[in-house]
């Protein structure tokens, strides 16, 4: 099992700042969601070579989970603090969702406008100090300008682990959420596997974590991306530490 912490250069097939992410009839998408980090699959499982997935990082909320206002807009793949995707033939992320999910531009709240121009523009900013410098910084809200260099994932493979992000809201109908003995166990080794995700009996393995906050103004503390290989379900949830 390949487990990676604080990956601070790229391995073969990542890509930061990809734009050619979401599907043509999809392209509503990139108003919601920051592409981070194309990750080649196969660098966690040989078998998976050539299926290559995106990190993303959400635009909202500006308060609160994402989802958490447009409970009439969920349906069996998303929910409040949970999003899925489906990774075409052609590796893009297909939006198991529908677009009324995201509150977006229409949001009336000044402070959330105002949050949604800084994700963006800190987002410019460090694909262009990446363009440039070989290496990713952010531009955080609570700095005076200045970039930050971070690291690109604080965490590639291992096993899933129990957060935050496990009992913030249920997870949606089309998946099974469970938690082994190691859970409860103080003494269990820390690469135990604690959480397991299913859908239709087919396990879900980590993928990767990194905080919202390394690639941009803000964000979660760990945007957690995980995956299903026989549906090629890309499942996203956040933990708000």
């Amino acid at each position: 099992m390949i487990h990676q912490t604080e990956l601070s250069d790229l391995l073969p097939g990542m890509v930061p700042f990809p734009t050619d992410v979401f599907p043509a009839d999809q392209a509503w998408l990139g108003q919601h969601l920051l592409p981070l980090l194309k990750i080649d699959l196969g660098v966690l499982r040989p078998e998976l070579a050539g299926q290559v997935a995106t990190m993303l990082c959400p635009i909202e909320p500006y308060d609160g989970c994402i989802g958490e206002t447009t409970g009439e807009h969920h349906n069996d793949f998303t929910g409040t603090n949970w999003i899925a995707f489906e990774l075409t033939a052609g590796n893009e992320m297909r939006f198991l969702g529908n677009e009324d999910y995201f509150i977006g531009d229409a949001v009336q709240d000044k402070d959330a406008q105002e949050h949604i121009a800084q994700m963006r523009d800190s987002y410019a900013r460090a694909r262009d100090y990446h363009a440039t410098h070989g290496r990713l910084a952010c531009y955080s809200r609570y700095g005076k300008g200045e970039a930050s260099e971070r690291d690109y994932l604080d965490t590639l493979g291992g096993p899933i682990g129990f957060g935050n992000w496990t009992e913030t809201a249920e997870i949606p109908a089309a998946f099974e959420l469970g938690f082994t003995e190691a859970a409860d166990d103080p003494n269990a080794a820390d690469d135990a596997e604690t959480v397991i995700i299913t859908r239709n009996g087919n396990k879900f393995f980590a993928v990767a974590d990194v905080a919202g906050y390394n690639w941009c103004a803000t964000g979660a503390d760990a945007i957690v991306m995980l995956y299903e290989p026989e549906s090629r379900t890309v499942l996203f949830s956040y933990d708000w530490s």
